[in-house]
């Protein structure tokens, strides 16, 4: 596994943006266990972790010119990532959201930010992938109102979920989308390297726990 793999493993936990234990998800599924972005809530910690994405952009979307965060959770994130990989790549990129309610006031847009234009590489940056539900909603808005397609979508953690339909969640969006999707790191990759690890004295994954979710992917996943 790459070393910024490993590096992002350990500050997902030390953040406790990875939590263990019984989690309802959007689709139903209960999991055992659950990643909380919004512990990504400092200064310093959303720094870093634009920095793993922009990485991870740099390496599959280097021609990247703007970084679009979906409401509300890619917000802050759009901001972060357009930041870091402004500074890595040495050039503006420029980053812009969506509003989930309609603004009858001041510019009256759905978009805030910069807006893509023909010829722009968009990326789509969120924390997850499970069912791309919302990130379809997303690529419809977009080209509903910008006739703009995207390049990609980066994601911070591949679940490697099926969707509802039994089908791989992530071939399943390709299929209907023609939008690839990237991730930083997968929960298997996670688990195969927490296993039994032992930073700063507890350990992370024990093997009941392990056990628990490879059960849940079992059950879940295709891939």
């Amino acid at each position: 596994m790459q070393n910024y793999k490993k590096q992002f493993a350990e500050f997902l936990v030390s953040a406790d943006a990875l939590q263990f234990g019984e989690f309802s998800l959007k689709n139903g599924r209960v999991s055992p266990y659950f990643f909380n972005s919004s512990k990504f809530n400092t200064g310093p910690m959303i720094e870093q972790l634009g920095q793993y994405y922009a990485s991870a952009i740099q390496q599959h979307v280097p021609d990247c010119s703007l970084i679009f965060g979906p409401a509300y959770k890619g917000i802050p994130l759009c901001v972060s990532v357009a930041t870091a990989l402004s500074k890595k790549l040495n050039r503006n990129i420029g980053y812009f959201f969506n509003r989930k309610e309609i603004k009858k006031h001041g510019d009256q847009g759905t978009l805030v930010g910069q807006l893509p234009r023909q010829g722009d590489m968009v990326v789509m940056v969120d924390d997850v992938f499970t069912d791309g539900l919302t990130k379809i909603e997303s690529i419809n808005l977009i080209w509903k109102l910008c006739k703009v397609k995207f390049s990609g979508v980066m994601v911070a953690l591949d679940r490697l979920e099926s969707s509802s339909c039994g089908l791989d969640a992530i071939t399943e969006f390709k299929l209907k989308t023609e939008v690839p999707v990237w991730s930083i790191i997968t929960i298997r990759e996670i688990c195969l390297y927490m296993k039994n690890s032992i930073p700063n004295g507890n350990i992370v994954l024990d093997v009941n726990l392990y056990a628990e979710i490879e059960r849940y992917l079992e059950e879940h996943s295709i891939r």
